[in-house]
This record gives C-alpha cells, structure tokens and sequence, in this order.
C-alpha cells in the first residue's frame, strides 16, 4: 500500500510512525503522564504543532494504527461476498495478526490497558469506530442508514476483538494473536 502514496504521505507516514515509536518508548520509560508532547516532539525531530497535527492528541500517538487502513480495504473487500462477522473477523486477522510491526503493537496495548487516558481515548475510538462499522453492514446490504441490528452486530464485533487483544497483551507467548481472534470469533457463534 505505501507505494501507492505521493512522496509527500510517504514522508507524514514515516513521521508518525517515528513519532509513535519515540512516544511509546517515551511513555514506557518515563510514564505517559510525566512525559509532555514537547519531549516527544523534540526527540522525533519536529515541532510539538506537527505533532498535534498529525495525530491530534497525545493519546492517539499511542492509539493510532497505520494497520486501520489494511482492516478498512480488506473488509471493504469482503462485506456482501461474506457474512458481516466473518467479513470483519477476516479484515482483522489481516490487518493485525499478520502485522509487521508486532512488537510496537504489543507495547501500544499494553499501554492502552494501563494508562487510563490511553485506555479512555481507545474506548471513544471504538464509539466511532462501532458507528462507522455499522454503516459499513449498512451499506453492504445495500442501506443507507445503519439499523440497530447492524451497530448491535458491529458492537459485538468490536468486543469479540477487544478480548481477543486484551488476552494477548497480557501473555502474547500463551495463544497467538490469531488464534485468539478465532476463538473470540467461535465465542460469538454459540
């Protein structure tokens, strides 16, 4: 996918990514509250406004993910060729499971599970993230406006993964990432 962008996405991509790298070792090493935008910027490179650019807040540099773009195309391939769960549960075996960037992803739960803020800003994420889904459902059944069936299924659909990604970030050695997204999955067909 990165070669389909311009040199000047290419440059934001590799920014944030640097950016969230520094945060996160920042974070781990200091705590998030202890460590301000401004030492974050500075030890990337850049102005704290570019930082704000970028990601918007401080906890997004943890929460952010450049793999949500993977998730977004696989699942737009496979809404209305598969059932709305296995579409989704697919999407994210893709764009997660199979990430390159395994550890840093690892690092980032972790901090989303400890540190409130993080863990606050993740869970208004998955807010817009269950709206945005549910349209998703809508519209590949050929609606324009999401039922309540479609943000109950894209609810459960968001909880089945958070599990999965809770169980993982606390003994990733235990059960692979992918296995547990398949178990998480199985749960929800009983």
């Amino acid at each position: 996918m990165p070669s389909k962008l311009n040199l000047r996405e290419r440059n934001r991509l590799a920014t944030m990514r640097l950016a969230q790298q520094t945060a996160v070792e920042m974070f781990e090493a200091d705590g998030f509250d202890a460590t301000p935008v401004e030492a974050v910027a500075a030890e990337t490179g850049v102005s704290p406004s570019t930082i704000y650019r970028l990601f918007g807040t401080k906890e997004a540099l943890v929460t952010w993910d450049e793999q949500d773009r993977v998730v977004d195309a696989e699942l737009g391939r496979r809404l209305g060729r598969r059932p709305p769960i296995d579409a989704f549960k697919d999407a994210v075996r893709i764009g997660l499971a199979e990430r390159p960037d395994v550890d840093l992803f690892l690092r980032r739960l972790r901090l989303m599970y400890r540190e409130d803020a993080i863990g606050a800003a993740a869970v208004e994420q998955d807010l817009h993230d269950r709206a945005d889904l549910a349209a998703a459902f809508a519209e590949a059944d050929a609606r324009t406006t999401p039922t309540l069936a479609d943000d109950v299924l894209a609810g459960v659909c968001l909880a089945a993964l958070d599990a999965a990604l809770d169980h993982w970030q606390r003994d990733p050695h235990a059960v692979s990432l992918s296995r547990l997204l398949d178990k998480a999955f199985a749960a929800l067909e009983k």
